[in-house]
């Protein structure tokens, strides 16, 4: 997954849409990688928490070719597995822990936007209030930080 997911973003123009809520155990993936990315990488960062909605216009503004959407999805693997979720899949009330349906938005983004949307889910472990995160999806969030920061240099200045 990683090597298609590098070969799609590498050298584009990108906007990364970090969902979730980080008072919720591995819901606060989102968050979390989007702090640890502002600042590091060329692409836009938006931390939409729950309400991915709300950042269309932010989206659009940066006039990206790429847009991610990083968010916790129950699709049935072990705790840290991360899947790019084709769009036509985000159906059903298992994908999302948020309560607006992401397939929606999706839709939504994609009539306001022509860029092209990749979704990637990360399976949580927990996602109860106050709870931490898991050592699973903490690494997973990790290797997407590594992944994006070589996708996504920031241009050296000459000293």
């Amino acid at each position: 997954m990683f090597d298609e997911l590098q070969r799609r973003l590498e050298g584009k123009r990108s906007v990364l849409l970090a969902v979730g809520n980080p008072m919720r155990g591995d819901d606060a993936l989102g968050p979390t990688l989007a702090d640890r990315l502002q600042g590091k990488v060329s692409a836009t960062i938006v931390d939409a928490g729950e309400v991915p909605e709300n950042y269309v216009g932010v989206v659009a503004a940066a006039q990206p070719e790429v847009v991610v959407i990083v968010d916790a999805a129950d699709f049935g693997a072990a705790a840290g597995d991360a899947a790019i979720v084709a769009p036509d899949d985000l159906t059903g009330p298992k994908f999302s822990t948020h309560n607006a349906g992401l397939s929606l938005f999706v839709r939504f983004l994609q009539s306001e936007n022509p860029a092209e949307v990749v979704v990637i889910g990360v399976q949580p472990s927990s996602t109860g209030f106050g709870e931490p995160m898991s050592p699973a999806v903490i690494a997973t969030v990790g290797m997407l930080q590594d992944l994006f920061e070589r996708c996504w240099p920031l241009a050296t200045r000459p000293d």
